[in-house]
């Protein structure tokens, strides 16, 4: 697990192979409903590859994002960058910031900035 504070917000992020029961467990803890719930563990236990997902409490200011493994290092930078994505949308919505300023690409660059060695370790096939 690695976190990251952005502004108020806290967001945890899972990569790879993770416990699913202890990942519901911090789903829970960030106010995830039984709907959520449900899905994150369907998505989770149905072994696909190449699959991630984001949940976000804008209330409490936390965030998860789960990437499952995947197929090679280009899958996990486009998974990433899609539930980063989700992230910077969740956040900038609830600054009420307008999706199509700059503020969403930011949040979305200085998120991946802040990742870097996890990227450069995760993105790279011949670092796997």
């Amino acid at each position: 697990m690695e976190t990251l504070k952005i502004g108020r917000w806290n967001v945890e992020f899972y990569f790879g192979e993770y416990d699913v029961d202890a990942l519901l467990d911090r789903l829970y803890d960030f106010g995830a409903g039984a709907s959520v719930m449900r899905k994150a563990m369907e998505l989770m236990e149905s072994g696909k590859m190449n699959t991630g997902f984001t949940f976000s409490n804008p209330y409490d200011y936390v965030a998860l994002i789960a990437i499952g493994p995947t197929s090679s290092g280009e899958e996990f930078i486009d998974t990433l960058v899609h539930e980063i994505h989700h992230l910077a949308v969740s956040i900038a919505e609830n600054l009420g910031v307008d999706l199509e300023s700059e503020t969403p690409a930011y949040l979305a660059g200085d998120s991946a900035r802040a990742l870097a060695s996890t990227i450069c370790r995760m993105g790279c096939d011949h670092c796997n």
